[in-house]
């Protein structure tokens, strides 16, 4: 946590200098962008569980005493991504960047570690279910970049990266009924999973820009980050069973100029 500090009170100290900076010359030196792309982890326990999900159908079952137990759920679009970038121009070819990437993932696929049993003359499977993940990858990189005489580039960039990783997952009983030929089912919320820890790697990313005004441009962007985990196998949270966790973006955001 002592090198998540110095980074974040480094991080502050840059903006602030690049910022007076830019004020003070008035050449447009200073630059922050928002933005959003399409992000997925791959690789892994941490990949197969907040892997990218559109329109994604999830359906699992369980045989036991005779019966099948099934449940299923569908995910519209995981994970949501929000973007904020903030930069300074040391030269005509390099700069330095801070960036921010906020990302909720949703509905994770994480071991539902199955246990079942009979409570009277009801039978019940216990699962985990509705997992969740909020993560935040922020880095601070040197950017490599070159523009024709129109305005468009082409940049690289990398540096070191930490992860703020917040999971969690629900543990769930389901009681079943039979009638006849028909059988019913209800829920129970039992306990809640979860766990917060910072993680740290690097990143890398490459892309083209394309000037909108004298004062704004348009980035579409390529990254690739790793962050180290150093799991325990305690739960099935992905922050447990995982050794790594790899991040894919596809980046668009609009920079404006001060």
């Amino acid at each position: 946590m002592k090198i998540v500090r110095k980074y974040i009170i480094s991080a502050l100290i840059f903006y602030s200098c690049s910022y007076t900076q830019a004020q003070v010359n008035q050449e447009n030196n200073f630059y922050i962008g928002v933005g959003t792309g399409i992000s997925t982890y791959l690789g892994g326990y941490f990949g197969n569980a907040y892997a990218m999900k559109v329109m994604y159908d999830y359906y699992d079952d369980y045989y036991y005493n005779s019966y099948n137990y099934s449940y299923n759920n569908t995910t519209i679009w995981s994970p949501i991504q929000f973007d904020i970038t903030a930069g300074f121009k040391l030269s005509d070819y390099l700069s330095a960047e801070f960036n921010s990437t906020f990302l909720f993932s949703f509905d994770g696929l994480v071991d539902p570690q199955f246990l079942t049993g009979s409570n009277g003359n009801r039978d019940f499977i216990d699962r985990n279910g509705y997992s969740s993940l909020y993560s935040v990858p922020v880095s601070a990189a040197l950017k490599f970049h070159a523009t024709d005489d129109y305005g468009s580039g082409f940049f690289f960039k990398f540096g070191p990266a930490f992860q703020y990783t917040s999971e969690e997952y629900d543990r769930i009983r389901e009681y079943y009924y039979y009638d006849k030929f028909e059988s019913y089912s209800s829920y129970i919320y039992l306990y809640t999973v979860s766990k917060s820890e910072w993680l740290p790697g690097f990143t890398v990313s490459t892309g083209i820009s394309f000037p909108l005004s004298d004062y704004t441009t348009s980035y579409t962007e390529l990254a690739y980050s790793y962050f180290k985990i150093n799991g325990n196998n305690e739960t099935a949270l992905a922050l447990d069973r995982s050794l790594e966790a790899q991040l894919f973006s596809l980046n668009t955001k609009i920079f404006f100029n001060f």
